[in-house]
């Protein structure tokens, strides 16, 4: 049985041998996102049905079973898991061997204001809701001059158009950076274009402890000076929020406290536990924010069940919580789930094959790839994109993201926004 839809889960699932096994999925998300390119689809550069895997046609090509619920207890001496639909309706599944891949979900760390005013950037419909919100401001700022029927524009009116063309990036991770320059790749862009007159009025920060901490000191200056000089991002380094109100955001820097009034805040700034990992009642790491597993992915102190992903971590040898680690863990368990003899398995090892962010104006970084220790600008954007088709996990999703990327490339971004369902008066 594998729980969840994520790059670890899914990964299993195409690779195990299901004539040696019968694979059961339970999980309350139908489809694989691939996430590092959610910031694209969420400013039409691509369409979200092009960067999301159906686990319905692989189920039925690996004769599997499905099961759309989420699972909320789990019974290890009788082996059995408790899974709840949408509805709130409850049953039990029994499983042989349990692999647990729920992945984690954004972490507000617990600062006020957060969950109740900021946009996350997580889940499909994350990147629909951003989209819908940004054009929303747009348009509000196009006729909000109007409300009191007279056409000229006060000094009043003109704060406020700013305020509502503020948009604000909390987090300098890959997801923080990628959005800022997909945002004003589509601001200063198809915004400018078709929104000419209010072109001035936007403006874009960034606040952020750190830019791509993962990368060199020169590729994270480089990509400081790109978002500031060519994207237009006011990037507020060693900076952090203190507290979000509906429409001003409050940010400490070094000793200095700042508030910024905007329209838009999309919050990228970490990830953590689901809450009900913990309640599963597995061993955990020192934080208690992650299942601990030995060398080969099972559970600390448990039998037969294994833990992949971002839920987990290997007892000492620490692992960035990214795809690229989730999707090689995937693999390895599929290999060690599909032996009969599992003397000869070696330990688990993770091989990094680089790491790249998209800047925005057709730039991007890529470092650590093999044989090349970084590239940026035209070049490394060619190989991110490259990088990031090959790695669909079918020829649809490679198919439609070429004729994506040819649609944006020739007519530009899709600035349709769906309005509510009809209802009979």
């Amino acid at each position: 049985m594998i729980l969840g839809t994520g790059w670890a889960s899914f990964r299993v699932l195409a690779d195990i041998d299901t004539k040696k096994a019968d694979v059961t999925v339970v999980s309350p998300r139908n489809h694989l996102l691939f996430t590092p390119m959610l910031a694209s689809s969420a400013l039409g550069t691509v369409n979200q049905r092009s960067i999301c895997q159906p686990v319905r046609p692989m189920v039925a090509k690996k004769n599997a079973t499905y099961y759309e619920s989420a699972v909320v207890a789990i019974d290890r001496d009788g082996k059995k898991v408790t899974c709840r639909t949408d509805a709130g309706q409850e049953y039990k599944l029994p499983y042989d061997k349990l692999v647990v891949g729920v992945g984690f979900q954004p972490n507000d760390f617990n600062i006020p204001g957060v969950k109740e005013h900021a946009l996350f950037m997580k889940e499909t419909a994350d990147a629909t809701r951003f989209k819908d919100h940004v054009l929303e401001k747009l348009e509000e700022a196009s006729y909000h001059h109007a409300l009191d029927s007279d056409l000229t524009v006060s000094d009043e009116e003109r704060a406020r158009i700013q305020d509502l063309l503020t948009f604000v990036v909390v987090g300098g991770g890959p997801t923080g950076v990628e959005l800022a320059g997909e945002l004003t790749d589509f601001l200063y862009s198809e915004g400018a274009k078709l929104y000419g007159h209010l072109k001035h009025y936007i403006r874009v920060h960034m606040f952020t402890y750190d830019i791509l901490n993962t990368f060199d000191q020169d590729l994270q200056d480089y990509a400081i000076s790109h978002l500031q000089r060519k994207q237009n991002v006011q990037i507020h380094l060693g900076a952090f929020v203190q507290k979000v109100e509906p429409d001003v955001v409050h940010v400490k820097t070094g000793e200095s406290l700042m508030s910024i009034r905007y329209g838009t805040l999309v919050w990228c700034a970490g990830i953590k536990p689901h809450p009900f990992i913990k309640s599963f009642g597995f061993m955990m790491n020192d934080r208690g924010s992650q299942i601990l597993v030995d060398p080969y992915l099972k559970v600390k102190g448990e039998e037969d069940i294994y833990a992949i992903g971002d839920c987990s971590t290997i007892e000492d040898y620490w692992l960035p919580q990214t795809a690229q680690v989730a999707n090689q863990q995937g693999q390895y368990l599929a290999k060690v789930l599909s032996q009969k003899d599992p003397i000869n398995i070696k330990p688990f090892e993770f091989h990094n094959k680089g790491t790249m962010a998209y800047l925005g104006g057709f730039n991007a970084v890529m470092a650590k790839l093999p044989g090349i220790s970084k590239v940026t600008g035209f070049v490394a954007f060619l190989g991110w994109r490259f990088t990031y088709w090959f790695l669909q996990l079918s020829m649809r999703n490679r198919f439609m993201l070429l004729t994506d990327w040819l649609r944006t490339l020739i007519f530009g971004r899709d600035l349709t926004r769906f309005g509510p369902r009809s209802k009979p008066t």
